[in-house]
């Protein structure tokens, strides 16, 4: 056999082989069954529709339940209400390596990141006249109201009323704290040496100058009927509401926290969360970055698995460039995190 026919049988052999992988693969897919529950931050509607879309063309027996909150929430319902779930997503990392590990799941891999930005509309209130500059001083002026999440429940919500606070040092202005938030809610915040120590009493008491809601996304329809005039929210939020007539102008590097050469200068404001129980949280400012977990005891583990890959393959990370996010790819495993499923370490930086 000359070498020619020989190179010709060793090339039909491999596209048989991997035919058939393909095959086996394909069929795998098609023949799984089961329903996977997700936890998730609200913010993340549009990439996690998208990526459940796409998981369920590749497994149509597979159902894939979404339960959207706040990530304070989201998580809550794993560990204050023993609800069964397979997935968890929040929008800030660490609120699983703080509640969730090891207790609840064993790793937490650093996957997308956003931006906070002041959304507005053409109804609002002065807004051929904002930005960069002057924004906090036009949502202090009087008529304007404005919104922002409940810093209790959602990661958005104490990233903004942190991001204020920040904003007094950035500006070199000691009253924009106090100006839009202290003047205007139950919400505190002392001097700490170099940082400050904010806190978010369970009963938030917001004058009629601010609007409050459980999760960012509840305050899009407000803004869109003019209700209110402003809102400090994630970019991809405001990205996605811009068929709406939904606008949004971006905060300076410093206290759009998306920027890690920051991150000391976050870490520098903490705030103080409590519960309906009253029991307190203590969390500090840091990027905005989403984390995501298969929980320890998910009833469909293997499924969940196969839907993070996919999230984390390079379609996944085409969906969250699609949804407005900025993926973290490879995507990064916290320090607590171990025992990473094999099938998921081809897609992280441990």
């Amino acid at each position: 056999m000359d070498n020619k026919m020989l190179a010709v049988i060793i090339i039909i052999i491999i596209a048989v082989i991997g035919v058939g992988i393909y095959a086996y693969s394909t069929y795998s897919g098609s023949q799984e069954k089961g329903t996977i529950t997700i936890y998730a931050a609200d913010s993340l509607g549009q990439q996690l529709n998208a990526t459940t879309a796409k998981f369920k063309s590749e497994h149509p027996n597979v159902d894939v339940q979404i339960h959207y909150s706040g990530s304070q929430a989201a998580i809550k319902q794993v560990t204050d209400l023993n609800k069964s779930a397979d997935i968890m997503v929040s929008a800030d990392y660490g609120l699983i390596d703080k509640q969730m590990i090891p207790n609840y799941t064993s790793f937490n891999l650093k996957y997308a990141s956003n931006d906070l930005v002041i959304a507005y509309t053409d109804k609002s209130k002065n807004s051929s006249q904002i930005n960069g500059t002057n924004w906090y001083q036009i949502l202090s002026t009087s008529g304007v109201k404005f919104g922002f999440s409940d810093p209790n429940a959602d990661p958005a919500g104490y990233r903004a009323v942190m991001m204020i606070q920040l904003a007094d040092t950035y500006y070199n202005n000691s009253t924009i704290f106090n100006n839009l938030v202290a003047n205007n809610s139950a919400i505190t915040s002392q001097k700490n040496g170099t940082g400050y120590i904010i806190s978010a009493p369970s009963s938030l008491n917001p004058s009629s100058n601010i609007m409050i809601r459980s999760d960012a996304a509840q305050l899009m329809p407000s803004l869109e009927s003019g209700d209110i005039d402003y809102v400090i929210t994630y970019k991809n939020i405001a990205e996605q509401q811009k068929s709406s007539g939904v606008k949004y102008m971006e905060l300076p590097g410093e206290l759009s926290l998306n920027n890690t050469n920051y991150t000391s200068d976050y870490n520098k404001i903490s705030l103080t969360e409590f519960s309906g129980s009253n029991q307190s949280k203590v969390i500090k400012l840091s990027p905005i970055v989403y984390g995501i977990t298969v929980l320890n005891n998910a009833p469909e583990r293997q499924l969940a698995i196969e839907f993070v890959q996919l999230l984390l393959s390079p379609t996944g990370t085409q969906i969250i460039q699609d949804s407005f996010q900025n993926p973290i790819s490879p995507a990064i495993a916290t320090n607590d995190s171990s025992n990473i499923p094999s099938a998921l370490q081809q897609y992280v930086k441990t």
